[in-house]
């Protein structure tokens, strides 16, 4: 596991584990989950300009706008 995790990085599919074919949890690259963790960063800081802005903000498009940074940090 960790060797294909050295190897592909950030594109190493994530492992999930669990019993009785119930996922409990999910292991994966320390890139990808830095990645995940900027992507999030970045969603907040957009909310939060959003929500400071008279703009405000629609369900659907606070989740495009998850799904766009989502995206991105695959790249």
């Amino acid at each position: 596991m960790l060797a294909g995790f050295r190897a592909r990085g950030a594109d190493a599919d994530p492992v999930v584990i669990g019993a009785h074919r119930r996922p409990e949890a999910v292991v994966l690259s320390y890139e990808r989950y830095l990645a995940l963790l900027t992507g999030r960063e970045r969603v907040k800081a957009i909310l939060a300009e959003r929500r400071a802005s008279a703009e405000g903000m629609g369900e659907d498009e606070a989740m495009e706008i998850a799904v766009r940074e989502q995206h991105a940090s695959r790249r």
